[in-house]
């Protein structure tokens, strides 16, 4: 093997090794944040039309999970050309964050779900790639 690619390598393992240790204090400093008071809920709900855009999977909030986390897989699988590198590190941000929010606005797996598409989505494309 040449020195060339076994320093590829290293650093490859070195890269997704700090994504993960951030990761994992992000999550950590979420936990342990305190939880703020809950909102009480309105005495009525809205219309049945605005309802369905707020709260199903192509609410704003969603989208901009989607593409960010389609984002940095692209720019995870440009640096390292590894679609499971892409898709496992944006994953690995998807749920820390989760698991960040459970204590202010609540684990929600429809924004962690809407993270791994967006995930799968650069992973895709890094592998479609050609060098």
């Amino acid at each position: 093997m040449t020195r060339d690619r076994i320093e590829t390598r290293r650093s490859r393992r070195e890269s997704l090794a700090v994504l993960t240790v951030l990761t994992l204090v992000w999550g950590a400093y979420g936990a342990l944040a305190p939880a703020p008071a809950r909102a009480e809920a309105p005495a009525s709900l809205p219309p049945r039309e605005v309802r369905a855009w707020q709260t199903g999977l192509l609410r704003t909030d969603r989208l901009q999970h989607t593409s960010l986390a389609f984002t940095l897989g692209l720019g995870i699988g440009a640096v390292t050309r590894d679609p499971w590198a892409a898709f496992g590190g944006v994953g690995a941000l998807a749920l820390g964050k989760e698991v960040a929010d459970r204590h202010r606005t609540g684990f929600d797996p429809v924004d962690l779900a809407a993270g791994l598409i967006g995930a799968g989505a650069g992973a895709l494309v890094t592998s479609n790639w050609r060098p």
